[in-house]
């Protein structure tokens, strides 16, 4: 089993509060290596979880049986695989105040701490069982409508993170109790020994080291879908206890496999990033170097599926002094980036089009 440490070599990663930010430069393979893997975290240390004595809770009004399953028991349920992105609902929040000027004020418990650049994200391949068969074994209520994961990291709010999402979701049969990522156990800061995975949807919905999964003929109410995880602003409405317009799924995003004012040598420069839509595949990437007055379109490097990024590159000529790059995406079903983004209090879902700086020599 391979494991992260927030005290070893930082040349994969940039250090981010209790998290850990891959450096942009380093997303260029198609598959994201597990120890080259973002990692987002709510308390400061990961559980470990005792695999003699764990035991998987399923219950609620919505289940007929309610189980106790173990880890083993788990294990020999059929798998199902799927290559998607995760990503942070807060991944580009720093670029609030680099591009917009507004920085973020983190909220009284601390939540958009969490500066984000571009690189909280990552695309793997993911193996486990699919949600709907643990559901069915338990005897799910046609009248559920909701299903919470809740995780073993005790120490977060509420006694673990957990986040709902609608049974349409959980019943997706691409939506996981993984085991597997790129074919090999959990590490223990992504979820060991089971994680979440709810493809397209912000990255807090795939819950780490989940213990107890919960359906409901009722909606579920918790912190992370009623003060955080909303929209908070003038363009979004509270409805009673929740503070703002829910976020579920991610928006289509592109960035450059660069660091923030990254510096190269002037001349011809092949440059590589990658686009990604909860939506659709990809269907182009464009780029600019001149604010936007003209567009080019981009080189996509297969594969391009539903679910996972799309890596794409183009040759630039650069010219000496500060330059700033741009990139715009659409996917399959017409879904393009935006030329504004309004800003949320928290600092959501920032996907606008915006100037990668780069100093060339």
């Amino acid at each position: 089993m391979t494991e992260h440490s927030f005290y070893k070599d930082q040349q994969y990663f940039n250090r981010l509060s209790d998290s850990l930010e891959t450096k942009p430069e380093l997303l260029t393979d198609y598959i994201t290596p597990n120890d080259k893997f973002f990692v987002c975290k709510a308390t400061e240390g990961s559980p470990r979880v005792d695999l003699e004595t764990y035991a998987l809770k399923v219950h609620g009004d919505g289940i007929g049986k309610p189980l106790a399953l173990t880890y083993d028991a788990i294990m020999k349920l059929p798998s199902h695989t799927v290559i998607s992105y995760l990503e942070c609902a807060g991944n580009h929040r720093d670029l609030f105040d680099l591009v917009m000027g507004t920085p973020i004020q983190p909220a009284a418990d601390g939540f958009g701490m969490t500066k984000w650049l571009t690189g909280g994200v990552g695309n793997a391949v993911w193996t486990g069982v699919s949600l709907r068969t643990i559901l069915q074994m338990a005897g799910l209520d046609p009248a559920t409508v909701a299903v919470n994961a809740k995780g073993l990291d005790a120490d977060a709010p509420e006694g673990g993170v957990s986040r709902p999402i609608p049974i349409e979701k959980a019943l997706d049969p691409d939506t996981i109790l993984a085991y597997h990522m790129n074919g090999e156990p959990l590490p223990i800061d992504n979820g060991f020994p089971f994680r979440l995975i709810v493809p397209g949807w912000v990255g807090t919905n795939s819950v780490k080291w989940v213990g107890e999964i919960t359906a409901s003929k009722s909606d579920i109410k918790v912190e992370r879908n009623t003060i955080h995880y909303v929209f908070i602003g003038p363009e979004w409405e509270p409805d009673g206890d929740v503070l703002g317009g829910l976020i579920t799924t991610q928006n289509i995003k592109s960035s450059l496999a660069l660091a923030w004012n990254q510096e190269l040598p002037s001349g011809k420069q092949i440059i590589r990033g990658n686009a990604r839509s909860p939506h659709d595949p990809i269907e182009k990437v464009e780029w600019s170097d001149d604010g936007g007055a003209t567009w080019n379109d981009a080189t996509l490097i297969p594969p391009n599926l539903k679910y996972a990024w799309c890596r794409f590159e183009f040759e630039w000529d650069a010219k000496p002094g500060q330059q700033a790059l741009m990139t715009r995406a659409t996917d399959t079903a017409g879904n393009t980036q935006p030329l504004e983004h309004p800003f949320n209090a928290e600092g959501y879902l920032f996907n606008m089009v915006f100037g990668h700086p780069v100093s060339v020599k």
